[in-house]
């Protein structure tokens, strides 16, 4: 069961404002999605912002700050840092993350967690509602031959999490973590692998999601795969879940991918 609506929306939660746009009244956004960093630690070969050359290009601190105690007077809801580069590659995340909690604004964190070190962990998963994992493969080799990574970039990613879970745990805090792989043949047969890595850890949830393909993207190598191939593995990855993990499989997204004939 999807009980974080990935594969959905949140709109239902945000009647009020809904209907205010919907009567033409100005309209604040809900959410937004923010990238601190222009730069990226892993040079995926799904990458749908290649295109973006990963410029070691970040925002500047003080006028984050600024507009994020703006935005949350004027009604944001939540932040999520990720976008065109790795968030954590800005010297000053941790600042920016507590001063948007601060600002009254929810956090989540969309990641390779590389970065997400001891230190990290305990200033920030106080202040956040989330964080996501991108890890697209069980086996170090498979991981860095589709991240384009170190070797041991897995190895740490792990003990980084079960670090994250730790503090989770001996605090309560209430941050949910999860870890996304993004489905490609490279791939396929290390989701079962990967379930059992993410439960036995102590995550809450593995997301299986397709490929997407960016009108502007250098990479194509992707563009034909069809998700009608991969349904079986819904039925088998539910066997992981439990009472306190849960696979989530992306299929309706997966399906509109085959459906738009791609």
């Amino acid at each position: 069961m999807d009980k974080y609506r990935i594969d959905s929306h949140k709109l239902i939660y945000h009647v009020p404002r809904v209907n205010d746009w919907l009567n033409g009244e100005t309209t604040y956004p809900i959410y937004m999605e923010i990238s601190p960093s222009g730069a990226c630690n892993h040079r995926c070969t799904y990458c749908a912002l290649d295109f973006m050359e990963y410029q070691q290009r970040y925002l500047d601190t003080n006028i984050l700050k600024e507009r994020l105690t703006e935005m949350g007077e004027l009604g944001l809801k939540s932040v999520m840092y990720a976008g065109e580069g790795e968030p954590f590659l800005h010297k000053n995340i941790a600042e920016i993350i507590n001063h948007t909690k601060k600002s009254g604004i929810d956090v989540s964190i969309t990641t390779n967690a590389v970065l997400l070190d001891k230190s990290l962990a305990d200033e920030i998963l106080t202040d956040v509602e989330w964080i996501k994992v991108r890890i697209n493969g069980a086996t170090k080799e498979t991981y860095a031959k589709i991240h384009r990574s170190r070797p041991d970039d897995l190895s740490t990613v792990i003990r980084n999490m079960k670090y994250a879970v730790k503090i989770r745990r001996e605090n309560g805090y209430k941050c949910a973590l999860g870890m996304q792989l993004l489905l490609i043949p490279e791939n396929q047969h290390e989701t079962e692998p990967l379930a059992e890595l993410a439960r036995d850890i102590g995550m809450d949830y593995l997301v299986i999601k397709p490929y997407s393909q960016h009108p502007l993207s250098k990479t194509d190598r992707y563009k034909s795969i069809k998700y009608s191939e991969y349904t079986d593995l819904a039925d088998t990855l539910k066997e992981f879940n439990t009472s306190e993990f849960s696979v989530i499989f992306r299929m309706q997204t997966m399906k509109k991918w085959d459906d738009a004939g791609r």
